[in-house]
């Protein structure tokens, strides 16, 4: 048996793995309940949790290895003092002065036991298996038959001995030619080693814990300290409100690294809501000014006819009006609500299946549809389309579309003019569809803004042109939905061309 073998028979002390998995199952139980309770969870308290954790795990490991290692060099130690003790024993064996020299022992020269509490043992038997010498306590009978180290337990103490078999006896007072051989099987306890490795592992243990106390501590203060900016920056986003929409991020904030990009997009998000909300409002004003203003003008109609009794043809004249403001704002309702209805498929995606359908066809139908009214006002639409242009899209969602483009250019068209739609298909796999008018353009200022609803910031825009302010929007509406562009220009003194850009893919898109 080698020196270090009695390692084998000792209790195994818990590897710093086992210890490490049970730390992370507790860790994962306790979150889970926590999870099933319902209960919010603690960023820091995770975070702190997760430091001591750590360093549970690390202060086993230094103990463990600590103590091994004090285990396996103590070890050595302790068996190199039982060669010398088992040496020193040895030494005792004498030869007596006569004329044919025999073994005897000399018990003064027995050196005193490592352990008063625990006397060590010690045998001594000649080459032939004659008990010499042997100490007031009995040794176990295989550890003769043993290998040089053996551990035994005798009334419940730990013990080693060491076998040092057929050594000679030498003796300077004596000339012996062939020296007598004896086995010398000496035996210590263990005890003292075994309480010094135990308070060796109590004095590292102790000190990780306080370690980890102070680490704890550190690490509570610093996850707190650096959670601060998360704090202050919830705050100042928690005091927007519909009143109230300034936000600034704290400095700390804007200045960590982590906390930069959440700054950063807490305030776009805030710009895009702030914006919506402006929009909202400004729809709702203008809403209720449209719908005031129709209101107004049925009520006065309706006053006028009760005024005084009128001939059959002046009621019939009157009639005819508000049927003809009914119809206003009938039409106005009907835009709201598609506008309503795109808006809402769009942000809620709701989904329904889209057929391929061809570009052309459905501008075709929408210069059908605005026939009448370019003969009334005299003015030719000329479609261009060099090739099929195909999507998968909702023709009537087109038509729509095209309807709304064209009833736009036609009313800012003088008569006799002309009014252009192109259809194309460039090489980016984008469907483009442009109508141009023959118009005055729209100046610089408000080309901007020519797609918000209600917006009539030129001032050819009026009443009497029978437009609300709410056709090119639902085009921008419809486009956006449909993932495209939409854009507004001037031709140099030659009109506007007000240009959709629809990308050639799957759609898939709710009914309006």
């Amino acid at each position: 048996m080698a020196a270090g073998s009695w390692l084998q028979t000792e209790p195994a002390v818990t590897s710093a793995g086992a210890k490490r998995k049970i730390a992370q199952r507790l860790f994962a139980i306790l979150r889970r309940e926590a999870k099933r309770a319902g209960r919010p969870f603690s960023l820091a308290g995770r975070i702190i949790a997760s430091v001591i954790v750590c360093q549970l795990v690390l202060t086993a490991a230094l103990t463990t290895v600590a103590v091994l290692y004090a285990r396996r060099e103590l070890g050595r130690g302790f068996d190199a003092a039982l060669n010398g003790w088992a040496a020193n024993t040895l030494a005792a064996v004498r030869y007596t002065d006569t004329n044919v020299p025999e073994l005897l022992f000399d018990p003064s020269l027995i050196p005193p036991s490592s352990n008063a509490r625990h006397p060590d043992l010690f045998e001594i038997r000649k080459s032939n298996g004659e008990l010499l010498a042997r100490s007031a306590g009995p040794l176990p009978v295989e550890l003769k038959q043993g290998s040089t180290f053996a551990n035994f337990v005798l009334n419940g103490i730990p013990y080693r001995a060491i076998v040092l078999r057929q050594v000679p006896v030498l003796d300077r007072e004596e000339n012996i030619s062939v020296p007598a051989r004896v086995t010398v099987i000496y035996a210590a306890s263990r005890v003292g080693l075994n309480e010094r490795l135990v308070q060796l592992g109590v004095s590292v243990a102790g000190v990780g814990l306080l370690l980890l106390l102070i680490v704890s501590a550190v690490a509570a203060w610093g996850v707190r300290r650096g959670l601060e900016p998360l704090l202050e920056l919830a705050g100042q986003a928690g005091a927007i409100s519909v009143l109230n929409w300034e936000f600034r991020p704290p400095a700390e904030a804007s200045m960590a690294r982590e906390l930069a990009p959440l700054a950063s997009a807490i305030e776009t998000v805030l710009d895009r809501l702030h914006k919506s909300f402006r929009q909202q409002r400004d729809f709702t004003s203008d809403a209720a000014h449209e719908l005031k203003t129709s209101v107004a003008i049925v009520k006065s109609t309706l006053q006028s006819l009760l005024q005084r009794p009128r001939p059959e043809h002046e009621y019939r004249a009157g009639l005819e009006s508000l049927l003809e403001d009914c119809g206003r704002l009938e039409d106005l309702l009907g835009r709201m609500l598609r506008l309503a209805r795109i808006e809402q498929w769009a942000e809620n995606g709701l989904n329904r299946k889209l057929g391929i359908t061809e570009v052309t066809s459905t501008c075709e139908a929408a210069i059908s549809r605005m026939q009448s009214l370019a003969g009334a006002r005299n003015i030719q639409i000329e479609l261009i389309a060099p090739q099929e242009v195909h999507l998968q899209a909702d023709p009537e969602d087109l038509e729509v579309i095209w309807v709304n483009l064209l009833e736009n250019a036609l009313q800012y068209s003088p008569p006799g003019s002309k009014v252009a739609i192109h259809v194309e298909c460039n090489g980016g796999g984008t469907a483009c569809v442009s109508v141009q008018d023959s118009g005055p353009g729209i100046p610089e200022e408000h080309l901007p803004h020519v797609f918000q609803r209600f917006y009539r910031g030129d001032p050819s825009r009026s009443r009497s042109t029978g437009g609300f302010g709410l056709g090119l929007a639902i085009c921008e509406a419809m486009v956006t939905a449909y993932g495209g562009q939409v854009q507004a220009a001037n031709r140099d003194g030659q009109g506007t061309e007000i240009r959709v850009q629809l990308p050639i893919k799957r759609y898939e898109l709710s009914s309006v």
